[in-house]
C-alpha cells in the first residue's frame, strides 16, 4: 500500500546543501497482495508435487588473477522442506482460518519422473481428503549458485550468490487448469576466508547445508507474493521555516501528532506561501497517519500547487535572479511532488487490499 521514497543521489545532495530542516520517520504499512483469493476460501492446503532425480548441472570458468575460479552451479532443492517453511509463514500470516501440509511427494509413485500440474480429478481428491478449499503446490525448488574465489587484501576470499526460486500453482477443485503461478525469486550469500583457496572454500558452507537453508528460504518467498504483507516506509516532515514548524517537529517527535497538527494548521492560515506549502505537506502526512488518505492527497496537492507557482515565478524572473532559490526549492519540489505520487498510487492500492480483507469485515 506504501512504498519507500528513496533518497535518491540527487535529493542527498540537496538535502547536505539546503538550509531546509526536514525529518524522518519510518512507519509500518499493510501493502496489498500481488494476487486475489475468493474471499470464501477459508482453509488451505500445503502439498509437494515435485519430482525428485533432477539432475545438477555444473560449469567452471577461470577468470584473471583477482578472480582465480568462478563455479556456476544449478541444483534441485530440498521441496519437503520449501514446502514446510511455505505452510509455516502461511499459517503465521493468520489469512487463512485453517492451513494444513502436505509435504510427501506425490508422484513418488510415478514409474517414471515426470513434471505435470494436478489434473482437476487430482485437485477434488486432495481437497475432499484433507477437507480445504485450496491447494498451494510446491511445483519446482531451483537453486542456481555463482561461487567464485578473489585474493583480496592479502587473504583469499570465497563467495557464494544464489539465486533461490520456488514455483508455487494455486489449485480451485471447481478449475480445470491452476488459479494462478507464482514464480517468486531472490538471493541469499555466503563467505568463507583463508590463506589459500582452498582454505577459503573449505571454509565455505557445505553443499548439502546450501540446499538445506536455500530450500528453507525458498518457503519464506511466495508469501511475499499471495498475502498482503507489513512493510517499513520512510517519510519526511517539514521542521523549521516558523516557529509553529519548528514546535511541530518536537511534538511528532514526542508522539504528539494531534498538538502538532494545530500548530502546522494555525500556521498554514497566517504565515507566508512558503510556510503554507510546508505545512500543507506536514498536514498530509497527519492524514496519512490517520489512513484518511483522500485528505492527505487535497493537502498534498495544496503543497504541490504552491511549489509549482514558485518554480513558475523563477522561470518568468529569469535564470540569473532566481540562482539563489534553486537548491531549496528545488529540494522542495523533489519531496512534495513524489510525495503526491506515493500518495495517489496508495489510493489505487488501497482498494486492491480492501477486496482481499474483505474476510475480515475491516477487523485488520
Amino acid at each position: 500500500m506504501r512504498k519507500f521514497l528513496y533518497i535518491t543521489p540527487i535529493l542527498l545532495s540537496l538535502l547536505v546543501c539546503s538550509c531546509v530542516s526536514i525529518s524522518q520517520i519510518s512507519i509500518d504499512n499493510l501493502e496489498p497482495a500481488k494476487v486475489s483469493f475468493p474471499k470464501d476460501i477459508k482453509t488451505v492446503a500445503i502439498v509437494n508435487n515435485t519430482i525428485t532425480d533432477k539432475e545438477t548441472k555444473v560449469t567452471e570458468e577461470r577468470g584473471e588473477l583477482n578472480q582465480l575460479i568462478s563455479t556456476k552451479s544449478t541444483f534441485q532443492g530440498n521441496a519437503k522442506l520449501t514446502t514446510e517453511a511455505f505452510a509455516e509463514n502461511v499459517a503465521k500470516a493468520n489469512f487463512f482460518d485453517e492451513v494444513i501440509i502436505c509435504d510427501s511427494v506425490l508422484r513418488e509413485r510415478d514409474l517414471l519422473p515426470r513434471e505435470s500440474e494436478l489434473s482437476q480429478n487430482e485437485v477434488k481428491k486432495l481437497t475432499t481428503d484433507l477437507g480445504v478449499d485450496m491447494l498451494f503446490s510446491v511445483e519446482n525448488v531451483t537453486i542456481k549458485t555463482d561461487q567464485r574465489t578473489y585474493f583480496l587484501d592479502n587473504i583469499f576470499r570465497s563467495t557464494i550468490d544464489a539465486t533461490v526460486a520456488p514455483m508455487i500453482k494455486v489449485y480451485l477443485p471447481s478449475r480445470t487448469k491452476p488459479l494462478f503461478t507464482v514464480y517468486p525469486e531472490d538471493k541469499i550469500y555466503w563467505d568463507g576466508y583463508g590463506l589459500s583457496p582452498t582454505i577459503a572454500e573449505r571454509n565455505l558452507i557445505t553443499k548439502d547445508s546450501l540446499i538445506k537453508e536455500a530450500s528453507a528460504f525458498a518457503g519464506e518467498l511466495p508469501t511475499k507474493v499471495i498475502l498482503p504483507r507489513w512493510e517499513k516506509v520512510n517519510r519526511f516532515y517539514y521542521t523549521s521555516g516558523c516557529l509553529e514548524l519548528r514546535d511541530g517537529g518536537a511534538l511528532v517527535r514526542e508522539g504528539s501528532w494531534d498538538e502538532a497538527l494545530k500548530l502546522w494548521q494555525t500556521a498554514h492560515e497566517k504565515k507566508s506561501k512558503k510556510i503554507k506549502m510546508r505545512t500543507a505537506f506536514n498536514i498530509a502526512l497527519y492524514y496519512e497517519l490517520q489512513d484518511k488518505i483522500e485528505q492527505a492527497i487535497e493537502w498534498a496537492k495544496k503543497a504541490d500547487q504552491l511549489i509549482r507557482e514558485k518554480e513558475n515565478k523563477k522561470e518568468n524572473i529569469g535564470e540569473e535572479k532566481s540562482t539563489r532559490l534553486n537548491s531549496n526549492d528545488s529540494l522542495d519540489y523533489i519531496i512534495i511532488t513524489r510525495y503526491l505520487l506515493t500518495l495517489k498510487e496508495r489510493m489505487n492500492a488501497i482498494q486492491t487490499l480492501n477486496l482481499q480483507m474483505e474476510r475480515f469485515n475491516g477487523n485488520f
